[in-house]
């Protein structure tokens, strides 16, 4: 969507997931979606049957999970999704685009394979070797417009001769209160980074379990970030509340700026599974989140529907709220359901037909398309057309 903002045309994306492709096709109705494994992919002759364009750029985001800071603290080396990305080489070899563009965790740069080599120096040299200059970069999307404060890095290769084209200019800037940091420079051509309140303060209040897949507006927008998200949008999609339990929305009553669940009165607090009741003594402080309103939020990940609670309302985000941090306009509707059962619950039940990306893992993994845009309007001025 980033790259389509930017006067890109997309002609091909490959997607393994059904509802993740079925999101696709429900927002680019000119776009070829190919539903399948890209390990499938191998010789120049099942690439090319697909794609019968010569792209100028390709971009993507080979699965990070194996490389990622989130989670467990040891990451198995040996984790298929690592090397996903030799598969994304492959397309680059056979399709030779002018430019290519791969997101991932920060993580990647400190992660070696199992035989301790720099799994980033790995990556840069297999796409040297297929000719092009490669550089990688450091973006945080609340610099570029989006309500969020998310670093991701960007391995951007060309095989035009240009040994650096540098990372896009900033448009926003994080002042003192935002992240905790201090300003570090002052300049009239930026603006100040947008906080979350900006970004839904207009979506309609909901309570612990309501919300419609499609219902109307019922406020106006309030700035320049809301109306840019509406447009011409008149359903708004995907704004349900998850259905919490009375003792859950308890607890979130307790919760204030910045705390989590952690943060709560003993009462209040988890009770432990199958404990007939008993009171927890597990603390999880990066769950249930409450988001500072005047503050960009904290990285809206794939489990986000569990991460945080609204600034005001006593409930977790909406997936259309986590759209809008994401900087997705409400035109674009996601597809699937809003949430599903643990993929490790449903892999080891052996239930794999059921394991989908639901809306919420949809918007987490995505590249928010704001930063995707500035991206995007960086490298045109480079390419050859």
């Amino acid at each position: 969507m980033g790259f389509r903002f930017a006067g890109y045309k997309s002609a091909l994306a490959l997607e393994i997931d059904t509802w993740a492709a079925n999101t696709l096709r429900a927002n680019n109705s000119t776009l070829k979606v190919i539903q399948d494994d890209i390990r499938k992919y191998q010789t120049i002759e099942d690439i090319k049957a697909v794609c019968d364009v010569k792209p100028h750029v390709i971009i993507g985001g080979p699965p990070c999970q194996g490389f990622s800071i989130a989670g467990p603290a040891q990451k198995d080396p040996r984790d298929p999704r690592n090397s996903l990305f030799i598969d994304f080489a492959r397309w680059v070899e056979v399709l030779n685009p002018q430019i290519f563009v791969i997101e991932n965790v920060k993580g990647l740069l400190s992660r070696n394979n199992a035989s301790g080599e720099r799994v980033m120096e790995i990556i840069k040299k297999t796409f040297v070797n297929l000719g092009y200059f490669v550089e990688v970069w450091i973006l945080n999307a609340a610099e570029y417009g989006v309500p969020q404060i998310r670093e991701r890095i960007f391995i951007v290769g060309n095989r035009l001769g240009v040994e650096q084209i540098g990372p896009p200019p900033k448009t926003h800037v994080l002042t003192n209160g935002h992240n905790g940091q201090p300003k570090l420079f002052e300049s009239a051509e930026l603006n100040r980074a947008i906080s979350v309140w900006e970004a839904i303060s207009d979506l309609p209040e909901l309570n612990a379990g309501d919300g419609e897949e499609e219902q109307d507006y019922t406020e106006a927008p309030k700035n320049d970030y809301q109306i840019w998200e509406r447009g011409s949008n008149e359903v708004l999609y995907n704004h349900v509340a998850m259905n919490h339990s009375k003792r859950m929305v308890e607890r979130f009553k307790h919760v204030g700026w910045g705390e989590s669940g952690a943060d709560v009165p003993k009462e209040h607090g988890a009770r432990k599974r199958n404990g007939n009741g008993d009171l927890s003594e597990k603390k999880y402080d990066q769950n249930n989140r409450r988001l500072h309103p005047h503050k960009p939020s904290h990285t809206i990940a794939a489990s986000f529907y569990a991460n945080f609670i609204h600034p005001f309302q006593h409930r977790n985000l909406t997936a259309r709220e986590g759209a809008r941090i994401q900087s997705f306009p409400d035109s674009y509707r996601f597809m699937g359901q809003k949430t599903v059962v643990s993929h490790r619950l449903l892999q080891r039940e052996g239930r794999f037909e059921e394991i989908h990306l639901c809306q919420y893992n949809q918007i987490g993994n995505a590249v928010p398309p704001l930063l995707a845009e500035a991206i995007a309007r960086h490298l045109r001025k480079v390419i050859e057309i």
